[in-house]
């Protein structure tokens, strides 16, 4: 068998794309068309952030442990808490996100100011491109037919809707502001970023505040709630336990007053009974005081700080869409496509003519 050179020849490829040029420029022209069309289409997006410091664990400083030490108590440093690389399933969660929808947020619209909740202003105010109102027109049609000669249903407030159960209208607002909201949690230092993108400058700035406020609340209940459960608990007993002490205290003033001249034994033994009663009373009551005292301060070092290193701010400059970036990436393709056609897309007609 003889053996022969198989080569493909560039020069055959390169001559069908310069004789393609003006059909492959006039498809880069319309790419970059489209691109910007769609750029102008597209709703503006702004993007705001807060960053928080790394959220430690917190030791006892020395004004709350000399004050422990007076009390002759002991305090357990020890903290039983989320950690902070759980922070973007805390703020995914079902409840996190349910509990933004009565959030207060103001925005301008057509000269004037508009005041409503997070879950009306993303169901009622939200811009969208021009052709998903095409698309969605015979549903919309079709529901207006379905709905003829049926009485209105009206929508429910915040505090009727079921986080569990909730309509479909607000279920889809749920999962729209779980996908908006970011949560960036640096490992090494614990850096802590929170990012939204939302249409409005000043509802964005709202919202990221709002995730950074609630967090905290949960981070907080979190950790205090057991500690909270224990000082109710005492402070109960604590009110029984002083209502014990001055009752045996007051018992055993009255029997001394009633009973000063007397030196009988009976009278010596009774007062002697009354008044251990009364220190036993006052010695509970003291250790209960003792351990209330100890809950609330362990609660109060149970609760997490937040420091803002990088305080939110009110966007100026939109972040998306990008009409360059659109435009570039809409002639990239359809010059793709272009030259794709010059050097094959006529030998894969007429494949296609003869096979099929």
């Amino acid at each position: 068998m003889e053996n022969r050179n198989e080569y493909i020849d560039f020069t055959k490829y390169i001559k069908r794309l310069f004789a393609s040029r003006k059909f492959i420029v006039k498809c880069a022209l319309i790419g970059a068309v489209v691109g910007l069309g769609i750029g102008f289409s597209l709703p503006k997006q702004y993007r705001a952030s807060i960053t928080l410091a790394p959220e430690t664990e917190q030791k006892m400083g020395s004004g709350v442990s000399s004050i422990a030490s007076m009390m002759g108590v002991s305090l357990d440093n020890s903290v039983d808490a989320i950690s902070i690389e759980m922070f973007p399933d805390v703020v995914a969660s079902t409840p996190f996100i349910f509990d933004l929808f009565d959030v207060p947020v103001t925005f301008e619209r057509k000269d004037s100011v508009i005041n409503t909740t997070l879950l009306e202003y993303m169901l009622d105010y939200q811009k969208r491109p021009w052709w998903n109102h095409v698309l969605s027109s015979p549903f919309k049609l079709l529901s207006w037919v379905l709905t003829i000669g049926k009485t209105e249903q009206q929508r429910l407030t915040i505090d009727q809707l079921d986080p569990q159960n909730l309509p479909y209208d607000e279920r889809l607002v749920l999962n729209k502001l779980r996908e908006k909201i970011s949560v960036q949690v640096n490992k090494k230092n614990g850096m802590t970023k929170i990012s939204l993108t939302m249409q409005d400058p000043l509802v964005v700035s709202t919202v990221v505040d709002a995730v950074k406020t609630n967090l905290a609340e949960y981070m907080t209940n979190y950790r205090t709630s057991k500690i909270c459960q224990d000082i109710d608990n005492l402070t109960v007993i604590y009110e029984q336990r002083k209502l014990e002490y001055y009752a045996a205290q007051k018992e055993y003033a009255e029997y001394v007053d009633a009973n000063i001249n007397l030196v009988q034994q009976s009278a010596q033994v009774e007062r002697q009974r009354l008044q251990q009663e009364m220190n036993l009373a006052y010695q509970v009551y003291s250790q209960v005081a003792s351990q209330l005292e100890t809950a609330r301060i362990k609660e109060l070092e149970a609760k997490p700080v937040f420091a803002v290193l990088e305080p939110v701010s009110i966007p100026i400059r939109k972040s998306a869409p990008s009409k360059l970036k659109l435009m570039v990436v809409y002639a990239f393709l359809a010059t793709f496509g272009a030259m794709l056609w010059a050097l094959c897309g006529k030998e894969f007609s007429e494949y296609i003519k003869e096979n099929f």
